[in-house]
C-alpha cells in the first residue's frame, strides 16, 4: 500500500514538472509592457494550439507591405530574431533599417544608449543616410567605449543636409571633409560630379590638409579652388601640393601671365624665386610681377632665372647688365653677386665682370670673394682684373701633378713646359695688380694659352667653397627631399661616395678646349681632383660636423650632375607618382605653411576593437594613387579612419592643461 502511494505521488510530481516546463514565457519590450509568447512547441493533447511566435507575427504584419520593406523585415528577423522584434516594436521600420546597416553596433546602441540610437534612426529618411552608416559601420564598432567621440560623430551626422548625405554616401571616405566644412565641400563635390577625375583630384588635395586644427585650412584651400579652378587642379597634377600652394600664393600672377609662359615654367620661376616675388608683391601689383616674368621668357632666360633664388632679383634690379651676367655665367652668377658682395660698388663691378667674362669671372669672383686684396682691386679696376688672375690661377697645381709623373706623353711634356714658363698663380697676380697696376699685369699675361680652361674650374672651385663655408645652396629643402627620395642621379651620400668620374664628366663637355696641350693639362687637373676627394672626405670625418657637410656637398653635387635646379624641378611630375605620402608632405610643408595650409602628419592611430588596442597605419610606401583610390572605392579603410580621427580631434573639448 505504501509503495502504491509513493508511485502515485511521484507521477503527480512529474506531471506538475512537465506542465511547468512547457508553460509559455512572455517577453517585455523597453516600455515594460507584456510581450508575446516566443515559445514554439507542439500542442499538448487537450490544449488549444499556441499563437504565432513574435517573429512570425512581425512577418505577417508586413506581408502586404512594399517588397523593399518585406525584404528588410525578413532579413533582419532572420538574422537578429528577438532583437529585430524589440527594435521594430519601439522604433518601426527605421529602427530595422538602422539595425540592417549598423549590425551589432545598432544592438549595442539600442540597449546601452537608446537616445543615440534614436538620433541615428531619425536621420534615416533616405537611402543615402542608410548607405553612409553602412560604410562607416566598422568605425562605429571601434567607438563603443568612446562616448565623447561617438556622441560628437552622431550629432554631426544628424546635422547633415540631404545633399551632404548623398555626397558622403557616394564618396564615403570624404565624410571627414564634409563634417569639417559641410557646405563648402558638398557644394564642390556637387559642382564637379560630371568630371569624376577633377572631383577626385580636388578631394585628394583637401584630404592631404590636416583637420586637427579645424576647418580653417580646408576653407583656405576651397577659396583657392573657387578662385582658380582650372589652375589649381592643373598645378596639383603637375607639381603636387607645392603646385597647389603656388596657386594659392600667386594665383593672380599666374592668371596675369596667361599663355605667355607654360604652366611648368611659371610654377618653377615662382617656386625658385618665391622670396623675391613676395618682396615685389608688397609694393607692386601682380600684373607687374607677371610682366617681369614675361620679359624673362622673352629674352630666353627661363632656365637661368629658374636655377637660382636670386636670379630674378638680378635680372630686375640690374636690368640689361644683370641679364647679360645670367646669360654668360648661368644662374650661379646671382648667388655670387648677392651672396659674396654686399657692398653696392663691388656688387656692380661683379655684375659687369660676369657679363663680360662669364664662367671665368664666376670662378674667380667665387674663389677670391673674401680676399681683401682682391676686393680692393675689383673696386678700382672692375672686371678687367679677371683675365690675368684666371690665366695665372690654375698653373701651379697642374704643374706639380705633371712633374710628379715619371713618364709623360708628348702633349703632357708640352703642357709641363708651358706651365713651367708661366710660373705664376692667382695670388701673385692679385698682388702684382695691387702693386704695379693692371696695365703691367695685362702686358705680361697676354698669352694664347689660358690656364683657366685647363681645370674643372667653377664646379670644383665652388664645391670647395661650399665645403669651406659649411653651407648648402639655397635651393630649398623641398628640392633636396625630392632629390633624395626620387632622383639621386649619382649615388652620393657622403664625400667618400662622390665618384671622380662623375665629377669630371661635366668638364668633359667643354667644347672650346681643343688643343692637345690643353687636353693634357685638363687631364692632369682631373687626377688632381680625384686624389683630393677622398682626402677631403677623411678630413671631414674627423670633424663633428663632417657628416652634415658631406651630405650638403653630396646634395649640391647631385643637383649639379642632374643639370641644376631648373632641370631638377622640371622632372618633378615624374617624381610625384614614386613619392610616399610622408615624402610628399615633407617636400611641400614649407611652402604650404607659407600659404596657410597645414598638412597631415599621417601618424598611426589607436582604436579599440572588442577591447583590444588596434594600431592603424597607412603603409609606408603609399602615395597619391593610394589616396585617389580611397575616394574611388565604396568602402572606408585606414585612410578614412585617420582623417576622421583628425576631425574629431578638432571637435573634442579642450582640457584645461591644453587650453
Amino acid at each position: 500500500m505504501k509503495r502504491t502511494f509513493a508511485v502515485v505521488a511521484l507521477l503527480a510530481a512529474l506531471g506538475v514538472l512537465a506542465k511547468l516546463a512547457v508553460r509559455p514565457v512572455a517577453v517585455t519590450d523597453r516600455s515594460g509592457t507584456a510581450g508575446v509568447d516566443v515559445s514554439a512547441r507542439a500542442p499538448v493533447d487537450g490544449e488549444a494550439a499556441p499563437g504565432p511566435s513574435p517573429e512570425d507575427d512581425l512577418l505577417a504584419r508586413y506581408r502586404e507591405a512594399p517588397a523593399e520593406d518585406r525584404e528588410l523585415v525578413a532579413r533582419t528577423v532572420e538574422r537578429y530574431r528577438r532583437n529585430a522584434v524589440a527594435i521594430e516594436r519601439s522604433d518601426g521600420l527605421r529602427g530595422l533599417k538602422l539595425l540592417d546597416r549598423l549590425d551589432l553596433e545598432a544592438v549595442f546602441l539600442f540597449e546601452k544608449h537608446p537616445t543615440e540610437f534614436r538620433r541615428l534612426r531619425d536621420m534615416l529618411s533616405d537611402d543615402a543616410a542608410a548607405d553612409l552608416l553602412l560604410h562607416w559601420r566598422e568605425y562605429f564598432g571601434m567607438k563603443r567605449a568612446d562616448e565623447t567621440d561617438r556622441k560628437l560623430l552622431i550629432a554631426e551626422l544628424q546635422g547633415l543636409t540631404p545633399l551632404q548625405r548623398r555626397m558622403a554616401a557616394k564618396y564615403p571616405s570624404a565624410l571627414p571633409l564634409i563634417l569639417a566644412e559641410p557646405a563648402g565641400v558638398a557644394e564642390l563635390m556637387a559642382a564637379h560630379q560630371a568630371d569624376e577625375s577633377a572631383l577626385v583630384d580636388h578631394l585628394v588635395i583637401l584630404s592631404l590638409i590636416s583637420l586637427e586644427n579645424g576647418a580653417a585650412d580646408v576653407r583656405s584651400a576651397l577659396r583657392t579652388i573657387d578662385d582658380h579652378p582650372a589652375l589649381a587642379v592643373d598645378a596639383f597634377r603637375r607639381y603636387g601640393l607645392e603646385g597647389f600652394a603656388l596657386v594659392s600664393l600667386y594665383g593672380p600672377v599666374l592668371e596675369a601671365l596667361g599663355a605667355a609662359t607654360t604652366l611648368d615654367e611659371s610654377l618653377i620661376l615662382l617656386r625658385v624665386n618665391t622670396d623675391y616675388v613676395d618682396e615685389l608683391l608688397q609694393t607692386h601689383r601682380p600684373e607687374t610681377v607677371a610682366r617681369h616674368l614675361r620679359h624673362v621668357k622673352a629674352v630666353g632666360l627661363v632656365r637661368e632665372v629658374g636655377g637660382s633664388p636670386n636670379a630674378l632679383r638680378l635680372a630686375v634690379e640690374f636690368g640689361a647688365s644683370g641679364e647679360k651676367a645670367l646669360a654668360k655665367a648661368g644662374p650661379d652668377a646671382a648667388d655670387v653677386v648677392f651672396g659674396d658682395f654686399a657692398d653696392p660698388t663691388l656688387r656692380n663691378q661683379a655684375v659687369a665682370a660676369l657679363g663680360d667674362h662669364g664662367a671665368m669671372a664666376l670662378a674667380m669672383l667665387d674663389k677670391y670673394a673674401t680676399d681683401p686684396d682682391f676686393r680692393e682691386i675689383l673696386r678700382l679696376h672692375g672686371g678687367a682684373i679677371i683675365p690675368p688672375i684666371a690665366q695665372a690661377d690654375a698653373g701651379p697645381e697642374t704643374l706639380a701633378l705633371l712633374q710628379s709623373k715619371p713618364q709623360r706623353s708628348f702633349t703632357e711634356s708640352l703642357a709641363k713646359t708651358a706651365l713651367s714658363l708661366s710660373g705664376d698663380d692667382g695670388q701673385t697676380a692679385i698682388r702684382m695688380i695691387q702693386a704695379d697696376g693692371l696695365e703691367r699685369v695685362a702686358s705680361l699675361s697676354d698669352q694664347e694659352l689660358r690656364y683657366y680652361q685647363f681645370l674643372p674650374l667653377y664646379d670644383m672651385l665652388h664645391l670647395g667653397n661650399v665645403l669651406r663655408h659649411g653651407q648648402s645652396p639655397t635651393t630649398g629643402e623641398a628640392a633636396w627631399a625630392l632629390l633624395d627620395g626620387c632622383f639621386v642621379v649619382a649615388d652620393v651620400l657622403s664625400l667618400a661616395a662622390i665618384q671622380p668620374e662623375a665629377a669630371v664628366a661635366v668638364e668633359a663637355a667643354r667644347t672650346e678646349v681643343k688643343a692637345a696641350v690643353r687636353e693634357s693639362a685638363r687631364s692632369a687637373g682631373r687626377e688632381l681632383i680625384e686624389a683630393a676627394a677622398p682626402t677631403t672626405a677623411k678630413g671631414l670625418a674627423r670633424t663633428e660636423a663632417g657628416d652634415l657637410a658631406a651630405r650638403r656637398l653630396s646634395r649640391w653635387w647631385t643637383v649639379r650632375s642632374a643639370g641644376g635646379v631648373y632641370q631638377l624641378m622640371r622632372r618633378t611630375p615624374e617624381a610625384l607618382p614614386r613619392m610616399t605620402l610622408a615624402q610628399l608632405a615633407a617636400t611641400a610643408r614649407p611652402l604650404c605653411a607659407k600659404a596657410g595650409l597645414r598638412l597631415s602628419l599621417w601618424n598611426p592611430v589607436h582604436l579599440l576593437r572588442e577591447g583590444v588596442d588596434l594600431t592603424l597605419k597607412i603603409p609606408a610606401d603609399r602615395g597619391l594613387k593610394y589616396v585617389a583610390a580611397q575616394f574611388a572605392q565604396a568602402g572606408v579603410g585606414v585612410f578614412g579612419f585617420q582623417k576622421m580621427e583628425e576631425h574629431l580631434a578638432s571637435r573634442r573639448p579642450k582640457s584645461p592643461s591644453g587650453s
